[in-house]
């Protein structure tokens, strides 16, 4: 469900930093570039195992003894179990192909509603499948990139979500010595976005409209996310919040 209003590619646009332009306008320009940080998925059975490898190996998702060992050996046991799963529904995780999608048309409405900072160019930078967070960063070097805005896609913040992503992101700007190649912004949260809320929503409103106009307030809503450690939360993680 696309919002009324677009007012989260307008925060997307005043999150950049803007240039002058070239004498013969967008053509002469370098893209803006908008990093779309996410978990990801393993879009083949092969790509399980590495997937649950470096999930299970962060630490700011789980602090684990010998964690690099331990990790290793959770992801190897679970790696037959999560393979036939997703065999089930075609083999891989769709999320590779949805953020593709939803990052053309971003692209798209970018260009048209901020012509100033155009062209935009999107980047998937996935933090435990391919494309990894630097094949992304070497793809926007490689076309000229000095402005970016890294746009968690986790609607709430969490140090084990955005916060992973985005020490993923300085980390290999760190290695790969490009920490001064790009002027960046930052996207971190949107959970309270008006657009966001009017969304999620519209997509309630059309389950609930498959019931009879009887039945309708007998309807369970049913919310589920993923879970924290405790230790996270007594941290002092804000996302249960």
């Amino acid at each position: 469900l696309i919002p009324k209003e677009d007012e989260m590619l307008r925060r997307i646009n005043a999150a950049m930093l803007r240039g002058p332009l070239g004498s013969r306008g967008m053509a002469t320009r370098p893209p803006t570039g908008v990093v779309l940080m996410n978990m990801g998925g393993p879009s083949t059975q092969e790509e399980v195992h590495p997937f649950l490898l470096r999930l299970f190996t962060d630490r700011q998702i789980m602090q684990l003894p010998m964690q690099k060992m331990l990790g290793s050996w959770i992801a190897r046991r679970r790696s037959p179990k999560i393979m036939k799963q997703y065999a089930e529904i075609g083999g891989g995780s769709p999320i590779g192909k949805w953020t593709e999608i939803q990052g053309k048309k971003l692209e798209r409405h970018l260009d048209e509603m901020c012509p100033e900072t155009a062209p935009h160019k999107t980047y998937i930078a996935f933090r435990y499948a391919s494309p990894l967070t630097e094949d992304a960063i070497t793809r926007m070097k490689n076309d000229g990139v000095k402005r970016a805005v890294a746009f968690s896609q986790f609607p709430q913040w969490s140090c084990t979500t955005t916060g992973s992503s985005l020490n993923e992101l300085w980390r290999c700007l760190r290695e790969s010595g490009m920490q001064n190649e790009f002027q960046w912004s930052i996207i971190d949260r949107w959970h309270s976005h008006p657009s966001y809320i009017e969304a999620l929503a519209g997509r309630i409103l059309a389950g609930l409209n498959q019931f009879p106009v009887e039945d309708q307030k007998k309807v369970v809503f049913l919310f589920s996310a993923h879970s924290l450690p405790l230790k996270r939360v007594n941290a002092g993680g804000t996302y249960p919040q």
